[in-house]
C-alpha cells in the first residue's frame, strides 16, 4: 500500500493512457473529472469513489472550467478479498462512513501527530473501505406510506392530547367529530393504516405506556392506570390481560421478556406517530 495524497491540477489538464499494476480508490475533493476507458466514459464529482483495478487502461481529462484536486491511494491484491475485476463508482452517501474515511486517510498520511501508528492505521482504514465499498450502497429505507388527511387529522389529535402524561382517555367519536368523518370511516381508515379498529389501536397505544411503566418504574398498578387513561386497577387489570393474554403484575415479573404490543407492526407505527 502506498501513502494516501492529495494530487492537484490546472483547469483543462489530462492524464494519458496508463494501464496499473495494483488497485487505486479516487475521489474528488475540487472540481470534475472525466475518466475515459477503451469502451466508456465515467464523470467523477465530490462525493463519489472510484475504484480502478489493475490491467484496465484508462486515462483522466479534469475540470475544464477550474483548478481541481483529488485524493488518492494505491494498494495490492492482497488487501481486496475478494478482488474486484472493473471499474466501479460508488456514491458516497450521508448514511455510510466512506466519505469520513477517506478523509481520515488523507490525515494519517499528512497531518496526524508523531506516534499516531500511522501505516497501522492506514491499513485497517483501507480494508474497512474496501469492505464497504464492495458491499455496495446501503438499502434505502422503506417508503412509510402518507396517512389519509382524516386519519392524519385525527392522529394529530391524538399527539396533541398525549403529549404528556397522563393520558387522558379519548374515544373514537371524539376523534371522528374533530376530523369531520364518521366513526364507521375513521374505523376503514386505522384498518387500513394500522390492522386495528380505531378503538383497539387507541387501547393498545395506551398498554405499550402501560408496558414501559410496568417494567420500568416500581410505580404502583393504580398509578400506572391513573397515567395510561384507565379508570382504575381493576380497568387496566381487565383490558391489559385481555391484550397480553396476563395480568400487569405478572407482565412486570416476566420482566423484559414479556411480548409486547409494539409487536404489532400496526401498534409500533401509531405509538412511533405519536411519540416518536
Amino acid at each position: 500500500m502506498e501513502r494516501p495524497a492529495v494530487a492537484d491540477y490546472p483547469p483543462g489538464a489530462q492524464l494519458p493512457w496508463r494501464v496499473l499494476d495494483d488497485y487505486e480508490f479516487v475521489w474528488m475533493l475540487r472540481g470534475q473529472a472525466c475518466v475515459t476507458l477503451e469502451d466508456d466514459e465515467l464523470s467523477l464529482s465530490p462525493g463519489q469513489l472510484l475504484l480502478l483495478p489493475p490491467g484496465v487502461r484508462h486515462g483522466f481529462v479534469w475540470d475544464q472550467a477550474r483548478p481541481s484536486r483529488h485524493g488518492y491511494v494505491h494498494f495490492g491484491p492482497e488487501s481486496a478479498r475478494p478482488p474486484p475485476e472493473q471499474v466501479q463508482v460508488r456514491q458516497m452517501t450521508r448514511d455510510d462512513p466512506l466519505a469520513g474515511l477517506c478523509a481520515y486517510l488523507l490525515w494519517l498520511a499528512g497531518t496526524a501527530p508523531e506516534g499516531w501508528q500511522g501505516r497501522e492505521k492506514e491499513r485497517e482504514t483501507l480494508a474497512f473501505m474496501l469492505r464497504l465499498f464492495v458491499a455496495g450502497p446501503l438499502p434505502q429505507p422503506e417508503t412509510v406510506p402518507v396517512l389519509p388527511q382524516a386519519l392524519a387529522s385525527a392522529v394529530g389529535q391524538l399527539q396533541r392530547e398525549w403529549s404528556g402524561m397522563p393520558l387522558r382517555r379519548v374515544g373514537v367519536g371524539e376523534l371522528a367529530r374533530r376530523a369531520h368523518v364518521s366513526q364507521g370511516y375513521l374505523n376503514r381508515l386505522s384498518r387500513a393504516a394500522f390492522g386495528l379498529s380505531a378503538a383497539s389501536a387507541l387501547e393498545r397505544a395506551r398498554c405499550a405506556q402501560a408496558e414501559s411503566l410496568l417494567l420500568r418504574t416500581d410505580l404502583t398498578v393504580e398509578s400506572i392506570a391513573n397515567q395510561c387513561g384507565f379508570a382504575d386497577a381493576s380497568h387496566l387489570s381487565h383490558r391489559f390481560t385481555a391484550v397480553h393474554g396476563v395480568s400487569p403484575r405478572a407482565y412486570r415479573a416476566a420482566g423484559v421478556s414479556s411480548p409486547s404490543v409494539l409487536d404489532h407492526p400496526g401498534v409500533r407505527r401509531l405509538t412511533h406517530l405519536l411519540w416518536g
